[in-house]
């Protein structure tokens, strides 16, 4: 097999944790698993906030979901910072502190650890190989063709591999920025709401040493592109920071079909990020393990792609479009700091709890 033309059981396009987890669980089964990333260095440069949420917490946001093994198997050398609260802040900075299970980790350090993972199965990855798109069922790639029996599109909110399945795109993308600040910071996570990051959030991530701070906004109640409001955030706080490095959020929830013909898509290019924060990766790590075992099941006696699609819509995506419609409520105060000023002080923290869980609103 030349490097300008590759053949592979199962082709796993982006070496994210979705795309990581899709190529472990496939090449568990046994068949051949070619893992490819558009990157030189994986998981560089780091654009996440680097919060996750604890096994325990993953559950009761998706009661659903049949295995979180990944969460509870993350090593100690990844987790930067365990935390046990949330701090919400209102417009006016009115304070709504939440029990929340989770921490901060080092997202670099993390993808290698799953692409190490994927690997120690027996799949084969690819760097600095970028996908263009499909020909008569072969990938076209910057290091030639590559011809699969399946697909899998891991390759983000812009992905080419749902381009070329013709499969929808994600209806909403929300810009975001971040970066690492130096200094001391409080052990608990932060998210200011209002103008200063409109229909999204402003945030600081502690770690065990400096923040991981961001912005997002929503470019339907946004005036300003994302870097003005990132600026007046930090400036605003005097913090030292790095270099911010800038990425598309899909905030219009799962995109149905996820599927088509011989491939499939997981994580944000399948819209697998919780509406009301902006968190993806619990959610690729429980979808690329279902797409995994979906394409190696398809591979190896057949089995229809579409059971990839129910299991994801049993799974996670009850909690995803509750989240949906809340987010669509919470349209109607965007825009003015009184109006959600005024609803978080009615909706209270237990309820803020319940939302940022992907529950209903209401009781």
């Amino acid at each position: 097999m030349s490097e300008d033309h590759m053949t592979a059981d199962v082709l796993v396009v982006g070496a994210g944790p979705a795309g990581a987890t899709a190529a472990e669980h496939a090449a568990i089964r046994g068949i051949d698993v070619l893992l490819i990333e558009r990157k030189r260095e994986l998981g560089v440069p780091v654009a996440c906030g680097e919060f996750l949420p604890t096994a325990q917490e993953v559950r009761r946001i998706f009661p659903g979901a049949e295995d979180i093994d990944a969460l509870r198997r993350v090593p100690a050398d990844l987790v930067a910072l365990e935390t046990h609260k949330l701090r919400l802040y209102s417009p006016n900075l009115r304070l709504y502190e939440i029990d929340f299970e989770g921490f901060t980790t080092f997202r670099d350090r993390f993808d290698r650890h799953l692409v190490a993972n994927a690997e120690k199965a027996g799949a084969r990855l690819v760097t600095d190989c970028s996908f263009f798109s499909l020909e008569d069922g072969v990938a076209k790639t910057s290091k030639g063709d590559i011809e699969a029996k399946v697909i899998i599109g891991a390759d983000g909110p812009l992905s080419r591999v749902a381009a070329s399945l013709d499969l929808p795109k994600n209806k909403v993308l929300c810009p975001a920025l971040t970066a690492y600040a130096e200094g001391d910071f409080d052990p608990v996570p932060e998210m200011y709401f209002g103008g200063m990051a409109p229909g999204g959030y402003a945030w600081i991530l502690p770690k065990r040493r400096g923040a991981n701070v961001g912005v997002g906004v929503s470019p339907r109640f946004a005036r300003e592109k994302v870097g003005e409001y990132f600026k007046k955030f930090t400036d605003s706080r005097e913090m030292s920071i790095g270099r911010p490095v800038g990425k598309y959020v899909p905030m219009g929830g799962p995109v149905r079909p996820n599927f088509a013909g011989k491939g499939l898509i997981v994580g944000d290019a399948a819209g697998h990020v919780m509406p009301v924060n902006g968190g993806g990766i619990p959610i690729a790590l429980i979808c690329g393990r279902i797409a995994g075992k979906a394409a190696a099941d398809h591979v190896l006696s057949g089995t229809p792609l579409s059971r990839y699609a129910d299991a994801c819509r049993r799974q996670v995506e009850g909690p995803l479009r509750t989240a949906l419609r809340t987010k669509a409520l919470a349209g109607l105060v965007w825009g003015s700091d009184w109006r959600l000023g005024t609803a978080m002080k009615l909706i209270g923290k237990r309820r803020m709890g319940n939302i940022l869980r992907c529950k209903s609103l209401i009781p």
